[in-house]
């Protein structure tokens, strides 16, 4: 007996932004897209969302879905485990929105966002990174390096 090779759904891209809102006619609206980097006012604060907007190739038939958000510390958090999708016969691809709401900043620097399928006895995973940085945090070392760069008798850019 012949054993079948799932082929591994493709992770296109995945968007992050303040807001993800269907609107009429079946368009998408992104609202407040980041490029991978959200800039808080301090460090620890809570944002009242954050989205993500993701999307997959070469997927058919059913999968389960999972999403979790791992922070610069290590702590895992799960917001969506194991959810049923179905994808329609001939459409080959899908697309998540996911909404983390609220999203606690509990320290800055590098993000992951763990995505999974599953499809039978076949895991694929996918890591999305992005950053949040403390606004306090990076002023100061602006102003520190300024003040170096005073000293040292060169004109401040």
């Amino acid at each position: 007996m012949q054993e079948v090779q799932i082929k591994a759904p493709k992770h296109e891209f995945t968007l992050l932004c303040d807001d993800i809102r269907q609107e009429m006619g079946g368009k998408t609206s992104l609202m407040g897209l980041y490029d991978h980097h959200i800039v808080v006012p301090q460090v620890p604060f809570s944002l009242p969302k954050v989205c993500f907007y993701t999307r997959f190739s070469r997927m058919d038939g059913d999968f389960k879905f999972s999403f979790a958000i791992v922070s610069p510390g290590g702590e895992r958090k799960d917001v969506i485990r194991d959810s049923d999708v179905q994808i329609p016969e001939g459409a080959k691809e899908g697309t998540f929105n996911v909404i983390a709401s609220p999203f606690e900043v509990t320290q800055d620097g590098i993000y992951e966002v763990i995505l999974a399928l599953t499809k039978g006895a076949d895991r694929f995973e996918y890591v999305y990174k992005f950053a949040i940085s403390d606004a306090r945090r990076l002023q100061a070392e602006w102003e520190k390096a300024m003040a170096e760069q005073q000293q040292a008798g060169q004109p401040a850019n």
